[in-house]
């Protein structure tokens, strides 16, 4: 395999295992927040709803450039 081959091979794995690793630390976060940002029910604005639809939309825009389907948020 030639060298530039070898580097866009190389740059292809990179990026997807750093897209990986991006993903893991957001659904992380998402999943178990840091004490401070837990919210009680009687905290939840529409402002927190708001955040969440457009981060929503935006993974799945991001899906959309690598050709993957996704689903609708239904809230």
């Amino acid at each position: 395999m030639n060298k530039t081959r070898q580097e866009r091979v190389d740059a292809y794995y990179t990026a997807k295992e750093q897209i990986v690793a991006t993903m893991m630390q957001i659904a992380n976060r998402i999943h178990n927040p840091p004490p401070a940002e837990c919210k009680m029910p009687e905290q939840i604005i529409a402002h927190d709803i708001t955040k969440l639809k457009q981060a929503h939309m935006k993974l799945r825009e991001m899906a959309d450039i690598l050709g993957i389907e996704t689903q609708a948020l239904e809230i």
